[in-house]
């Protein structure tokens, strides 16, 4: 007889079987474990920002064509891994809510198929090789830049696949709540980064002289370093132990398709809201010039401090939302949800404080031009307007793809985005230029007010509670079975033997 998916034989009270459920937790514990999942979770977000931000510092010392070649090099690269990032981060949902089911085979299977969706991504997009120098040809730079813009892009695309398999694998450590391992390889992947580039860009230390070429060639160990790390720590130890990671590593087109499923809208969402943010501080604010330009990239780093931790919060959420609904309790993972984004306002508003009383201070730290400071400053308050809706959109965003909600926020990040991110921005520099700078950044205001509120609204109305993203209700058999496998005789084993002991034991009593 074919036995439920996952394999576990825990039926929910829905299914008529026993309540093999954890006990509920209370806030406090909540709160406990939200801390300690995000104490590594915006250490690692602040952490994987350093990376492309060390190679700007690198070649910022190569001369100006170098540092001009290097910021739209890593943006067409991000674009091009929007998609396969966007979709990996889906794993998490799948971990976690096969986690909060207590399947843990599920877990290392669903991380595996990320695995092998992510390197064959990557094979596929070598085939973009050809079609980048006229990429760049049509962005118009200067033919030295080209020429740099085309090597790097080309370098780094060797790992793309590789890339997005680290990414898989730091999702499902996300959604079985070891985060920690994530933080460690991001954190040694940086130190071999900064090493290897600059001393492969420089030819120090016995290392061949690449120079701009270095950057990548460093990047590209440095991303190998970093999956060799998380693939070692998937196969070995608790993991294996737990959730057999060395045995669902076979391909499953179930499991491959739920992943797709729920995975490819939250990729259209990352990359058209990485391409929203990119044309307005690019083209639209461009329009203005030089010095508005710097302005307002500068409040637009400034605004990282905020949002980046807050990001890592909100993964945490992801995580506790998913266990939560694998679990059959929505009451909890709403309780959770609600936790998460009362933290989140705190702690961004707060930084909306500072970005008020202290606006000169930060904009003199990053420039000594007075029309700079003074643009961004300006800027800096309308920046500190939207601060606490950001903190509800990003929370509910990451707790809506926690329970497998992932295609109404793509579609209403990317309706929002591009018509008034984008839209409107245009507007403001085309009918009302004399606002400056704070035209468009009110309409970025606006943008991220309004999908704060929607995506509030959507995990409210709870659609999302009668979604089954891993087949939880459906007796479904199971592609590998697990009467195969000599561990689960084992686990049968144990499990017969801790029945006997308990019965024993009130017997005894």
């Amino acid at each position: 007889m074919a036995e439920p998916e996952g394999g576990q034989g825990a039926c929910s009270p829905e299914q008529g079987g026993q309540d093999t459920r954890p006990p509920e937790t209370t806030l406090r514990q909540d709160l406990r474990l939200l801390m300690i999942l995000a104490a590594p979770n915006v250490a690692t977000m602040m952490a994987e920002s350093m990376l492309n931000l060390v190679d700007f510092w690198i070649a910022s010392k190569l001369g100006p064509a170098a540092q001009a070649a290097i910021l739209s090099a890593i943006l067409v690269y991000m674009s091009i891994l929007g998609l396969l990032m966007g979709t990996m981060a889906c794993v998490s949902t799948l971990v976690s809510q096969s986690f909060g089911a207590r399947r843990p085979r599920d877990c290392s299977a669903y991380a595996w198929q990320g695995v092998w969706l992510s390197l064959m991504f990557g094979v596929g997009c070598l085939a973009l090789w050809p079609v980048l120098p006229g990429l760049y040809r049509a962005i118009g730079h200067a033919p030295e830049v080209q020429a740099m813009e085309v090597e790097y892009t080309r370098i780094r695309m060797l790992v793309l696949g590789v890339a997005g398999a680290c990414m898989a694998l730091a999702e499902y450590f996300n959604g079985i709540q070891r985060p920690r391992v994530n933080t460690v390889s991001v954190i040694a992947a940086n130190v071999v980064n900064a090493l290897l580039a600059y001393g492969l860009a420089f030819g120090l230390w016995g290392l061949p002289k690449l120079g701009f070429a270095g950057i990548a060639v460093g990047t590209l160990i440095a991303t190998l370093v970093r999956f060799g790390w998380l693939l070692g720590a998937f196969c070995t130890g608790q993991s294996q132990r737990r959730f057999h990671a060395r045995y669902t590593w076979g391909p499953s087109l179930v499991k491959m398709g739920r992943l797709i499923k729920v995975g490819w809208p939250a990729g259209v969402q990352f990359t058209l809201d990485i391409g929203a943010w990119t044309v307005f501080l690019t083209w639209i604010i461009g329009k203005f010039g030089t010095i508005h330009l710097a302005a307002s990239n500068t409040v637009a780093r400034l605004t990282e401090l905020s949002f980046m931790p807050a990001l890592g919060i909100g993964f945490s959420v992801l995580a506790m939302v998913g266990q939560s609904v694998g679990e059959g309790r929505p009451a909890i993972a709403r309780r959770r949800a609600r936790m998460g984004v009362l933290v989140n306002v705190g702690y961004m508003g707060a930084m909306a404080v500072v970005f008020i009383v202290f606006r000169r201070s930060l904009m003199d730290f990053f420039s000594d031009e007075e029309p700079v400071i003074a643009l961004g400053a300006g800027v800096l308050v309308v920046a500190a307007l939207y601060q606490m809706f950001d903190a509800v959109a990003i929370t509910y965003s990451l707790a809506l793809r926690g329970a497998g909600d992932t295609l109404f926020p793509a579609v209403a990040c990317a309706t929002l985005s591009w018509g008034i991110l984008v839209g409107g921005g245009q507007m403001m520099v085309t009918w009302y230029p004399h606002l400056g700078l704070k035209g468009p950044w009110a309409f970025a205001a606006v943008y991220v007010m309004v999908i704060g509120v929607v995506l509030w609204a959507r995990w409210w109305m709870g659609r999302w509670e009668r979604l089954d993203v891993i087949g939880r209700t459906r007796g479904q058999a199971e592609e590998q079975s697990r009467t195969m496998d000599p561990l689960v005789g084992r686990e049968a084993i144990a499990a017969a033997g801790e029945v006997v002991s308990e019965r024993v034991g009130k017997v005894g009593r």
